[in-house]
């Protein structure tokens, strides 16, 4: 699993995701103890079975020497290729002008054709199930003012959403072109239910995690995102449950000049007497 986030500001656009990558293996059928009869189970179960530290889920993409920035969450890999060489495989590929909402649909349109070839079929909808995320971000003609930030999701089979059963392959999640006032926002991609637990939090004794997106620096945001990202891998570190995102993260920032990162190590540990 994966935390990923990213936040638009006035001065460019901040990203952090973890770096952990789990497996798991699905129990469909069990048998029974005394005759061995196999039956299926009404829910399947999903155990992890192993992980793997250092995966690429946030990287720099560059389209006709224009910076763009990705993030990926869902399916670690499609058609035996992870997430990161598809993109830039995608990104190699790509012979259009560097507008967000064209180079996004040759992402989109990249990720069916690896569904396809996977699970052998034309037709995702009859195929099984497989989600892949992804945030996308950039500007409008290099203009840091118009930052561009949208979270899409691509998929096989059919997924449930809140208006129902949607069997399109794609679903845009979010949007900054979609904010009224602003093009300022964050959203994030993987597991948020623990950053939904401490920004909308309602314990009146606490104050609200902040949101005011217009007022905050490109400094503040690289911190709010690395912040949240490294609340939810220490909340897993201590939570009953096997730990799916892990350290170390990926702290990045974006402007129409580069692409920035740094990688944010383990845990400190007392040194030895």
């Amino acid at each position: 699993m994966t935390i990923g986030i990213a936040v638009a500001v006035p001065d460019g656009i901040a990203l952090a995701a973890d770096t952990q990558t789990t497996w798991h293996q699905t129990i469909t059928t069990a048998k029974e103890k005394d005759t061995g009869d196999e039956f299926e189970l009404q829910e399947p179960i999903r155990l992890p079975v192993g992980w793997s530290r250092m995966a690429k889920k946030l990287f720099p993409l560059t389209f006709g020497g224009v910076a763009f920035a990705a993030c990926t969450a869902g399916a670690s890999s499609v058609n035996k290729r992870t997430m990161y060489a598809i993109f830039k495989s995608l990104e190699h590929s790509y012979t259009g002008e560097p507008s967000c909402n064209q180079l996004t649909q040759h992402l989109i349109d990249g990720l069916k054709d690896q569904l396809q070839q996977q699970h052998n079929t034309d037709d995702l909808a009859s195929a099984p199930v497989t989600v892949c995320r992804f945030i996308i971000a950039g500007f409008e003609n290099r203009d840091v003012s118009k930052p561009i930030l949208q979270s899409h999701i691509v998929f096989s089979g059919k997924v449930t959403t809140e208006e129902g059963e949607n069997a399109s392959g794609h679903i845009l999640s979010w949007s900054s072109l979609q904010e009224q006032e602003y093009r300022y926002g964050g959203c994030w991609i993987g597991r948020v239910e623990f950053i939904t637990h401490i920004v909308n939090h309602n314990n009146p004794k606490l104050p609200p995690i902040s949101g005011q997106y217009h007022l905050m620096t490109l400094a503040d945001a690289v911190d709010y995102t690395r912040f949240l990202v490294e609340f939810t891998c220490d909340f897993q570190r201590f939570a009953i449950m096997v730990p799916d995102c892990g350290r170390p993260i990926v702290s990045a920032s974006l402007t129409p000049e580069g692409f920035q990162s740094q990688v944010i190590g383990e845990l400190s540990h007392m040194s030895r007497a």
